[in-house]
Formats: structure tokens, sequence, C-alpha cells
């Protein structure tokens, strides 16, 4: 289950990145992608569209191993990246920047193998939505 890293959607913008969230809405499913903004790109997911949220154990695995990815990806001369920060909740998460889309695909890759396994939810309250869009600050 995922995305091997050739399959993850790219969103080259903010109103393609938007419609691929309401689309998750719509069908209740996870969203999942990464994100070119003019420094680079980042991995986001978010579990809420779906109704669920990632166990806890499944979130302890997956910080572990996105630790052991970026360490990777930052570690190595050949693989330019800026800075890479990672914020991982049970139902939302980024992990960015990456200079090149090719390691953030390797990265979303990576996530996916737990956001999208269902054998990895339970189930999660929705946000209220009348307020503001969860996913952004």
């Amino acid at each position: 289950m995922g995305y091997e890293p050739s399959d993850v959607p790219v969103h080259e913008d903010t109103a393609a990145r938007d419609e691929a969230y309401y689309r998750a809405e719509r069908e209740e499913i996870p969203f999942l992608a990464v994100e070119r903004y003019e420094s680079g790109y980042a991995v986001t997911y978010d579990l809420l569209p779906a109704g669920y949220e990632l166990s806890r154990p499944a979130r302890k695995e997956l910080t572990e191993q996105l630790a052991q990815k970026a360490e990777t990806i930052v570690t190595d001369a050949g693989l330019p990246t800026a800075e890479v920060t990672k914020s991982v909740s049970e139902s939302l998460g980024s992990i960015s920047l990456f200079a090149r889309e090719e390691s953030a695909r390797e990265v979303a890759a990576l996530v996916s193998r737990f956001v999208l396994d269902e054998s990895n939810w339970v189930e999660a309250s929705p946000p209220d939505s009348s307020g503001p869009d969860p996913r952004r600050n």
C-alpha cells in the first residue's frame, strides 16, 4: 500500500492544491501530495477529510522513519535541500523544504505507506466546518 515516488501527486500552485484538497473532502479520502513553492517542495498529508487519524503506534513509527529519511537526504551532498523541518501529528503533517522534487517524492512515498494504509487509522472527529481551514496556519 502506498505510492511509488513517481506516482505521488505534485501540485504546482495553490489552486491545484486547493482543488485536490476539496476533492479529498468530497470523496472522504486522505489528502497526500507534494506541493511546489518558490523556495522548494513540501510533503503534506491530512487524514481529516477521510474522518480518521493515524494510530499512535503508526504515528510514532512514521516519525522515526521520517527522521532517518530526512537525515539521509540532508547529509547526502548529492541531494541538495534547504533546512528540512517536519510537523507530524496523527491527522496532519508537513515535511519541508526540499530543493528537488525527487527528494520530496521519495519522502511522500514513505509517508504514503502509513497515511494510505487503513490498518493504521483510528476514527477522528472531523473539524468544525464553520471554522478556518485546519491545514492553513
